[in-house]
């Protein structure tokens, strides 16, 4: 039997060449790991709409136990835009109130925050143009209401999931508009932006950069739609129980992740995963296959992220009951959460079987690895620079195997 040990290696050079990070960049990495506030502020549909008990800094607290550093809140701006011109947003219904509150327990608890955007805009290539001022018109309000948030923890994200229905140079008009009424009151936050497709992460394959470096782009993966959306009654299109993982549909997951590494790797652009989940009527078995696929995309690409959602249709806690006891421990682990922060496939591995050794550390243009390795097994070795970009592979590894390598600079952040 094969099997695999990552490693991630961090490594820190000095001297005359100095790997540096743009802002949005920094901002991004920062994410971490995040959860999406779901079913609550953007949830329009709602009796009362919006309640006001729909999160608590409690639930924010716990979040925090587990490992969250960031929180993504969905809003429905739209629900308190007029769809008449001069457009105007009330910003004292009960909706900036709740906003108001995640902010004040995101202050106490030192979580970051995205101001998200979400539903009911329904900008399309046939009708953009007569959407565009009012979201335009939103962001100006809203930005300038909320332009004293610190620009090092709070993000605007200007649409979540734009439509299948345009296409992204038509969305490119739309997000610019609103990105130059944004920039009249701030521009020192960073804003995030996403494709068409609702996100899908094959909708890079045909994303431009936009011109505005204070920028983040963001993706979102339920692939296979057939799996994770299985036995919900809302889902559209409707799915039947019984898919497993893998299964039938599992070539657009692998698709996904391969255009947005590869867009990122191209334009050298932030991006995050900004929405993923699998619904809790799928079986243990392939919900634990599923998990394990994007934690380990997760880790080899060095990826910040969003789960959504806590506890509603896609929670990882048993009986929706949260607590470190509850959680699914496929997800703690695929996840890192609650302190299990072991990147490895490789079970009961012990501190005595494996020793890393880098030097120099740090260094100004080279550095070597060194490995010494104990298992019983034959495996394979794969090391990753804190990027997700691949450095190289040792195979064959057997009891006391010493691997060597020496790593150039050009190779790690080239």
């Amino acid at each position: 039997m094969m099997k695999k040990l990552i490693l991630l290696f961090s490594l820190i050079f000095t001297g005359e060449i100095i790997f540096s990070q743009s802002v949005a960049q920094q901002r991004c990495d920062g994410f971490d790991m995040g959860m999406n506030i779901s079913n609550w502020l953007e949830a329009y549909w709602q009796s009362g709409y919006p309640t006001a008990n729909g999160y608590t800094r409690e639930d924010l607290a716990k979040m925090k136990q587990a490992g969250i550093k960031s929180i993504r809140l969905a809003i429905g701006f739209a629900s308190v835009t007029d769809t008449l011109a001069p457009y105007n947003v009330d910003t004292t219904h009960a909706l900036f109130t709740r906003i108001d509150s995640v902010i004040s327990w995101c202050d106490d608890l030192e979580l970051n925050m995205i101001i998200d955007n979400h539903h009911q805009w329904d900008i399309f290539n046939q009708n953009w143009r007569t959407k565009i001022d009012r979201f335009a018109h939103m962001w100006s309000v809203v930005s300038s209401h909320y332009k004293y948030l610190d620009p090092e923890r709070y993000t605007f994200e200007l649409l979540n999931e734009p439509a299948f229905g345009i296409e992204n140079d038509s969305l490119a008009f739309v997000f610019n508009r609103a990105i130059d009424s944004i920039r009249q009151h701030t521009t020192a936050h960073t804003l995030i932006v996403s494709p068409n497709l609702s996100g899908n992460g094959g909708a890079f394959a045909a994303l431009t950069p936009l011109a505005d470096t204070n920028l983040i782009y963001t993706w979102h993966s339920y692939d296979p739609y057939q799996f994770t959306h299985q036995g919900f009654s809302w889902a559209s299109p409707s799915t039947p129980l019984g898919e497993t993982f893998p299964g039938t549909f599992d070539q657009g997951l692998y698709y996904s992740w391969n255009t947005v590494i590869t867009w990122r790797n191209t334009y050298n652009k932030p991006v995050f995963l900004g929405e993923f989940g699998t619904g809790t009527y799928g079986d243990a078995a392939s919900r634990y296959n599923w998990i394990e696929a994007f934690g380990s995309r997760i880790d080899s690409f060095s990826m910040s992220w969003f789960y959504w959602d806590w506890r509603w249709d896609f929670s990882m806690f048993n009986s929706h009951v949260v607590s470190e006891d509850s959680v699914l421990p496929c997800f703690k682990r695929a996840l890192h959460l609650y302190g299990d922060t072991v990147i490895s496939s490789v079970t009961n591995l012990k501190a005595e079987d494996l020793q890393v050794q880098l030097y120099p550390n740090p260094a100004s243009a080279n550095t070597g690895c060194n490995l010494m390795v104990s298992m019983a097994e034959k495996s394979t070795l794969d090391v990753y620079d804190i990027t997700g970009r691949h450095l190289s592979s040792r195979y064959s590894l057997r009891a006391n195997y010493f691997a060597g390598a020496a790593i150039q600079q050009r190779s790690v952040f080239g």
